[in-house]
């Protein structure tokens, strides 16, 4: 009888001792599960950022230009300003101005023409010369006539140094 109550309390004892076993396995599996869910999630939320991120860069650089070429790129080559517009921007809102360090327009942007003129620029290309970034703006109605900003930066910000324009008569 000793021997058979030895035997069952064996039994029970490894029974026992393979269930807290299973669980303790299990607890491990389940926190491992919660952490790669977890890992998974910080994944996902990391590229949903980068891709606000990257739409934000979308929206700041929607022709996906390299600002440091010299070489010309297409900008909206669809779009482009008439004559007129071009011509008043030059002479009348720039009041006939080509250098703008210390001007009261020593602060417009990139933003500030396009918004101004109407459409983006025509191309754009780095000017290593000036140096600074040069847009222009080509005539709808005479594609021989242009007008083109270099910008430069100050403190951060990409504003006017100079303008040029050709116009046709």
């Amino acid at each position: 009888m000793k021997k058979f109550a030895i035997v069952i309390i064996s039994i029970l004892l490894i029974a026992g001792l393979v269930a807290c076993g299973g669980k303790g396995d299990s607890g491990q599996v389940s926190e491992t599960s919660k952490a790669s869910e977890a890992s998974k999630a910080s994944e996902a939320s990391e590229a949903s950022e980068a891709s606000e991120a990257g739409d934000s860069a979308t929206e700041k650089n929607p022709y996906n230009l390299d600002f440091e070429s010299t070489e010309f790129q297409d900008m909206s080559v669809d779009k482009k300003a008439s004559l007129k517009t071009l011509e008043e921007t030059a002479m009348e809102w720039l009041e006939g101005d080509t250098m703008f360090v210390g001007t009261k327009f020593a602060d417009y942007t990139y933003e500030d023409f396009a918004e101004h003129i109407g459409v983006d620029a025509t191309m754009y290309c780095y000017d290593d010369q000036a140096p600074g970034r040069r847009y222009i703006w080509e005539a709808e109605d005479d594609i021989g006539s242009w007008f083109a900003i270099t910008l430069k930066e100050r403190g951060g910000v990409w504003v006017l140094a100079e303008s040029m324009s050709f116009f046709r008569e």
